[in-house]
């Protein structure tokens, strides 16, 4: 009990002289920091743009030297001074949107984001958080009914789903998007395509990355269009990003469907990525090893036990090899590959571009960009 109160107090003592020497540290740099400030205020009549160097060169000084706030001080008088300065912007957390600084908030915002709970949403999300409780058990038992007409739609006939779809028509269409994303996984490829259509019909921005993923990874083609279909209805700028991602893949079958998935978008900024990846040649292959080797096995020693009335000797078996082990391309999966993809790809820039005269050679497509490169920027 005496060692442990002896370490305690020794604890004890050794934080207390940390906790001193930050306090003597934090106190010694506010001392230099009022220096300094004092040597910048009788500098006012130098240039605005030396002023607002030496105050930024002071806020990162404050930052290293644990003065957080004198530093958010000193960047917002460089901001006062040249309100351009993108240092001082960033280090402030602002960032830039359509050539304007804005705060992390204000650029949140603008992206269609609300903060609830210390994270940011979208603001249908927003809304929905914010309902009463009695809006959101009625919210509820209307989901229930979208999904009790969607399985009415799978297990039922013509009429049946017809039903169904006049019945979806009537239902609120912020009730209908969890419901509707969520079938989008359904084994039953009807249903998938039910889902993509009325997600179209409704536009919601919270269905976009489960309908991007479906027209990339759908089996069914027909299923992979409707979801880039309505993904498209849903008008976000951004729509290509996941896309073009998707065109450097190693699965082959992936950057298929993408190309077939850009080709839909109407968006010309694709035409680029497409045309890039038709004049490419490798890559995406399977790779497999080949082992060419003798392989030796031989008693190394002996595991000996000796028991009371035993002597048990288990051998320690080795091998050696001798050989070479060969890295290989799979090359006629990859030319039947390479084929295909190439007959998808040109199928997509034929519907981006209604240059059906274009043919599918090395080189074709690269020539047409090269003419028609600028006719794209201004389509834009």
């Amino acid at each position: 009990m005496t060692h442990t109160r002896l370490v305690t107090a020794a604890l004890a003592v050794a934080l207390g002289a940390l906790v001193a020497t930050d306090a003597v540290q934090a106190c010694e740099a506010s001392k230099e920091l009022a220096g300094r400030r004092k040597a910048l205020a009788a500098r006012t009549e130098a240039p605005r743009a030396e002023q607002a160097r030496d105050h930024y060169l002071l806020g990162v000084w404050a930052r290293e030297s644990g003065l957080p706030r004198a530093a958010k001080e000193e960047f917002a008088k460089v901001i006062d001074l040249d309100a351009d300065h993108s240092a001082a912007r960033e280090a402030l957390g602002h960032v830039k949107h359509d050539g304007s600084w804005l705060t992390r908030s204000q650029s949140m915002e603008a992206k269609g984001l609300v903060l609830r709970g210390g994270a940011w949403i979208l603001r249908e999300e927003a809304a929905i958080l914010d309902l009463p409780a009695q809006q959101k058990k009625l919210r509820k038992e209307q989901q229930a009914k979208v999904r009790d007409l969607i399985k009415v739609f799978a297990t039922g006939g013509e009429r049946a789903q017809k039903f169904a779809r006049e019945s979806l028509g009537t239902i609120d269409d912020a009730v209908k998007v969890e419901p509707l994303a969520f079938n989008l996984r359904s084994k039953n490829e009807s249903v998938r395509l039910l889902a993509a259509e009325e997600l179209g019909k409704i536009g919601s921005r919270r269905a976009l990355r489960p309908l991007i993923h479906r027209a990339i990874h759908d089996p069914s083609e027909d299923v992979r269009f409707a979801a880039i279909d309505a993904a498209k209805a849903i008008g976000d700028p951004n729509l290509l990003v996941p896309l073009v991602r998707a065109l450097g893949s190693e699965n082959s079958t992936v950057r298929q469907n993408a190309a077939a998935s850009i080709g839909r978008t109407d968006d010309v900024r694709g035409v680029r990525y497409l045309v890039y990846r038709f004049e490419a040649h490798g890559g995406g292959a399977p790779r497999v090893y080949s082992m060419f080797a003798n392989q030796l096995t031989f008693i190394q020693d002996f595991d000996v036990e000796v028991a009371q009335t035993a002597f048990i000797a288990d051998p320690i078996v080795s091998t050696i090899q001798e050989g070479i082990i060969l890295d290989v391309t799979v090359v006629a999966t990859e030319q039947v590959s390479y084929i295909v993809e190439r007959e998808v790809i040109h199928g997509a820039l034929h519907r981006l571009t209604r240059a059906t005269d274009v043919e599918n050679k090395d080189g074709a497509w690269a020539a047409w960009l090269q003419e028609h490169g600028d006719e794209l920027v201004a389509a834009r």
